[in-house]
């Protein structure tokens, strides 16, 4: 009985054993997922930052995305690696992170260049044109204003040569009257003089 015993409980440690031994094969496999995935993750992550630096044109930041997408590449392939490796499966979707990552960094540096000088072209082209539009706003604005000023300046001439030719007109007109009152009253009194002269 005590050899049973012992025979039973030398089992139950070697199933023990094998138990923890299997857990913790379980658990490094588990690791190892998470490791892939958090690369996988890691990987879009540093492609999108890249995508971002591109589109800033500025040489310092692309180049530092480029070498933060290039490490976040490596470390990807070599957890995917370990991964397969321990049994897992290769997601599709993070073989496209490595594929559209790769492709990104395929792109030349002349492309870059190109970016940047077409950037500048436009900061340039647009400057002009702000200038232009500027000036051009300026001009139209004192053509509008000396425009204004000679209406103005023309309506108060005709406004005065009309009060000037109203003047006149009326200054006539008094003058026609008292020249009529002063040539009535020398008739009348001239025939005053010729009715005293008759009538003597």
């Amino acid at each position: 009985m005590k050899k049973t015993l012992l025979t039973l409980a030398l089992a139950g440690i070697v199933m023990t054993a094998n138990s923890c031994k299997k857990n913790d094969d379980s658990t490094t496999k588990i690791d190892f997922t998470q490791s892939y995935e958090d690369a996988a993750l890691a990987l879009s992550s540093a492609q999108k930052n890249y995508e971002a630096a591109l589109a800033t044109n500025d040489p310092v930041k692309i180049e530092a995305a480029k070498k933060e997408l290039e490490a976040a590449q490596q470390k990807y392939v070599e957890s995917k690696n370990t991964y397969v490796a321990k049994g897992g499966t290769v997601k599709p979707e993070y073989e496209n992170y490595l594929t559209t990552s790769t492709q990104a960094l395929g792109a030349t540096a002349s492309e870059a260049i190109g970016n940047v000088v077409k950037g500048s072209d436009s900061i340039i082209s647009g400057t002009v044109t702000n200038a232009v539009e500027n000036k051009t706003t300026e001009v139209k604005n004192k053509l509008n204003a000396e425009k204004t000023k000679i209406t103005d300046e023309t309506k108060k001439t005709v406004a005065d040569v009309k009060a000037s030719a109203n003047k006149t007109k009326e200054d006539f007109k008094k003058s026609a009257e008292e020249t009529k009152k002063s040539a009535n009253e020398e008739i009348d009194k001239a025939k005053q003089s010729l009715n005293n002269l008759l009538n003597k």
